[in-house]
């Protein structure tokens, strides 16, 4: 069997009366936990009650085939409703079976604790006033639409308990809950309401078997439940969990002055690998321990959707230092280990559908002959799996770093990351210091642009007024710096800065010769010059962000390079839905300039200008008063056209397109000849149209990258630019019904020749904000008459 191996480094232990000799840490850890008589411990969604010198446990029985409840939108599943067990300790370590507290009933459908109801999450407390033991717990229907609290009585703690009921709290729905007995004698219920959106928390009669009339709305709109609650030095801490089924997800605990008061989160309590899905399990109560001021025991389940019966515990300790909860999945400073048959999963993180992630894991082996991946899964709201990607073995006896930069398909709600085994042979697989980057490269905050968007989308071969045309200024062996405009200007409306702040003036600044700004020798327009670039190596990459100043001015010169025309005729399907305002959906496809890679929105510079898909979308909603078109944008920054054609019908076909933009090349030009590139991008249109027969395609030919990228001394020079104009002529002839194409390589050809690459470009690879727009522009005009 292999062993699973999370090394963390701290020290902790588990609560203070117990010596760690005692301890047996397998079982609270998730392994199997008997009683004394030897069987396995039942009691699930766990309270305690702590009562005279005896610790109470009651919790849900589980037994039974689980079965999934079919109709639900989510992984329902369910086993006969047990009743509520009683186990007794006076060690925390070993449990003496008390018997069934409270038991359900067989056969009468309308009993809150008939077997096809849902009896969950038991805590018990005692009134002192009426010297009776008090059971609260979530009373449901199998679908989660009873929505109820159940209470029961008994004269001794371990019962059996007389049941009394159900009922709304105050109208409410309540599901997930827990009770909560104050020093004042005063005691709470706490639950999940509003569809599960928000907790209630409500404080109980003087007999605690009703809730007052008036209760507080917490965690408004968070989609908390699991709940567990503790105070510590006057504070209220409350630990819950995301609502995400039976699969587990990290823990948030808050903290108020008062029950009733207002709440504040403070993050995720857990520390270490496996914090962000609470070690692989879920809140049900923590336990103070008696006799000591600081020590906690923070009790979770290990839910096993498909054997409920077979899920296990997790009880660890849990600290407290200036209101900051940890809690650490360790012990005595050793290693931890799982045992497993194939894999573990190390982490689960929420992730957003076309969510740009990147994870990295250092992992070794034990043992030559055993070899292990690392990999990532991906999940709907469902928990169904939607894609998988593995890395490449490895059976190294040293660390060595593994991990996978990818983006999430559609619909995905979660991932797991975790490691297995590729061998049969027996040894161990260790894992270390995972990392995680969410979101690369998107923003922290979106800015609404700062320019014009109708100016921008002007036509740049039509109209007399270019807006913003973007210049490097650039110096030649000592010469004043200048730069070139694509038309002979008539009238210079405005010189500016690329961020649109700072003006710049004729006479002062600049001047006009032909078609070209010179700067002038004290202006503070920004510039470069020939030395700052490398022209007798490798020129590798630059960045040009924000350097350029912007030009708007009028010309009558005619534009004499390619035009791009009207091709709406071979894309009728599309055409139909647009001009009968029928919803559209498009799709981009491809890499970082598809995403929108340097221009200014991304970078979140200003003006932050929106992506040349955002830029065509907004103006063919335009062009044809259509509101309901709506974009996906599935560039992959750095994505091979391999990828693409190896994951179409994942990230594609889901979202079932009208049409799909495929943008790949940039990557590609180093490696794939162009009949290798044509047999990817037929792969990805035949994987599309299998499932989707009615959608079409525009193909992009990219744009070309800076001529001086690849210096004449680069022996596979010529190999790369056949590649680059190969792909072009293959996008070209694969032109036909339902497929068109966008020739970006020859316009930017074009452009390059009138002014200079630097100039529209940010590096050698990435548009700016100005080439962004003639993607933009040109592929409106190929949809727009």
């Amino acid at each position: 069997m292999q062993k699973f191996i999370v090394i963390i480094f701290s020290l902790c232990f588990l609560y203070k009366p117990v010596s760690s000799q005692d301890i047996k840490k397998e079982n609270l850890l998730g392994k199997p936990w008997n009683d004394n008589d030897g069987n396995f411990i039942n009691a699930h969604g766990a309270g305690i009650l702590h009562f005279g010198d005896v610790y109470y446990m009651f919790g849900e029985i589980k037994k039974g085939r689980t079965r999934l409840v079919p109709g639900q939108n989510w992984e329902d599943y369910r086993v006969p409703a047990g009743g509520i067990s009683c186990y007794s300790s006076k060690d925390l370590l070993t449990w003496k079976f008390e018997g069934v507290a409270l038991a359900s009933v067989t056969g009468d459908s309308l009993s809150d604790l008939d077997t096809g109801r849902v009896i969950e999450r038991p805590k018990v407390i005692f009134n002192e006033v009426t010297k009776k033991f008090v059971m609260w717990m979530h009373i449901d229907k199998e679908d989660y639409s009873y929505a109820r609290t159940g209470v029961a009585v008994s004269e001794k703690p371990e019962g059996p308990y007389k049941y009394l009921g159900s009922f709304r709290p105050n109208g409410q729905e309540s599901r997930d809950m827990t009770i909560f007995k104050d020093e004042d004698g005063k005691a709470y219920l706490i639950y999940a309401s509003e569809n599960n959106n928000t907790i209630h928390v409500c404080q109980l009669s003087d007999d605690y078997l009703s809730p007052l009339n008036n209760f507080t709305r917490i965690l408004i709109d968070q989609r908390r439940e699991a709940p567990a609650i503790f105070k510590h030095k006057g504070k209220y801490y409350l630990i819950t969990s995301l609502c995400s089924g039976w699969s587990p997800n990290a823990a948030l605990y808050s903290i108020a002055d008062s029950m009733t008061g207002k709440w504040e989160n403070m993050g995720n309590p857990c520390i270490g690998p496996g914090a962000e899905t609470t070690f692989e399990a879920q809140s049900s109560f923590v336990l103070p321990v008696k006799g000591e001021t600081d020590s906690y025991i923070f009790l979770a389940d290990k839910w096993n959707k498909t054997d409920l019966p077979d899920s296990r515990y997790l009880w660890l300790p849990l600290h407290i230092s200036d209101n900051k909860v940890e809690i650490k999945n360790n012990w005595q400073d050793e290693d931890y280990h799982w045992e497993t048959n194939n894999e573990l999963i190390i982490d689960s993180i929420g992730v957003l559908p076309y969510t740009i992630l990147q994870y990295s894991v250092n992992i070794k082996v034990n043992d030559s002959v055993l070899k292990g991946h690392t990999y990532i899964k991906f999940y709907d709201k469902s928990n169904r799996e939607l894609l998988a990607y593995k890395t490449n073995p490895i059976s190294s006896q040293t660390f060595v770093e593994s991990g996978i930069y990818t983006e999430a398909p559609p619909y995905t709600k979660y991932a797991k990351i975790g490691i297995a085994s590729d061998s049969l042979n027996s040894g161990s697989l260790y894992a270390d210091s995972l990392r995680v980057q969410l979101n690369i490269g998107e923003p922290p905050e979106k800015h609404l642009p700062e320019c014009n968007l109708d100016e921008y989308m002007k036509y740049f071969w039509n109209s007399d007024t270019i807006y913003n045309e973007t210049i490097l200024m650039y110096s030649k062996s000592g010469m004043p710096a200048m730069g070139k405009l694509l038309f002979k200007p008539d009238h210079i409306i405005s010189v500016k800065s690329y961020d649109l702040k700072s003006q710049f003036h004729i006479g002062k600044d600049y001047f006009v010769q032909g078609n070209s700004i010179i700067r002038s020798a004290h202006s503070k327009m920004t510039f470069r010059t020939d030395s700052s670039f490398n022209l007798h190596q490798d020129l590798a990459w630059y960045n040009l962000q924000s350097q350029w100043i912007v030009v708007t001015y009028t010309h009558h010169d005619k534009w004499a390079g390619p035009i791009p025309f009207f091709k709406g005729d071979r894309l009728p399907l599309l055409m139909t839905k647009l001009k009968a305002k029928l919803p559209v959906k498009i799709i981009g496809y491809g890499m970082s300039i598809t995403r929108g890679q340097d221009v200014s929105s991304y970078v979140n510079l200003s003006p932050y200008m929106p992506t040349y898909l955002d830029l065509f979308v907004r103006q063919l909603g335009k062009n044809y008063n259509h509101h309901k078109i709506e974009l996906v944008n599935a560039g992959l920054p750095g994505a091979l056209v391999s990828w693409g054609a190896t994951y179409a019908e994942k990230y594609i076909n889901p979202i079932h397109p009208d049409i799909v933009i495929i943008d790949f090349g940039m990557n590609d030009f180093w490696r794939y000849t162009p009949e290798e590139y044509k047999g990817y991008i037929q792969t990805i249109i035949n994987k599309v149209k299998t499932e989707n027969p009615k959608t079409e395609f525009l193909l992009i030919s990219n744009m070309d990258f800076d001529p001086s990228y690849i210096l004449d001394t680069d022996k596979f020079k010529s190999f790369y630019t056949a590649n680059m104009k190969g792909y072009n002529k293959i996008l070209q002839q694969l032109e036909s019904s339902g497929i068109v194409n966008l020739d970006m390589t020859t316009l930017s050809d074009t452009i390059y020749l009138r002014k200079k690459a630097k100039d529209c470009i940010s590096n050698p690879l990435h548009p700016n904000d100005y080439l962004a727009r003639w993607y933009a522009q040109s592929l409106t005009a190929i949809l727009s008459r």
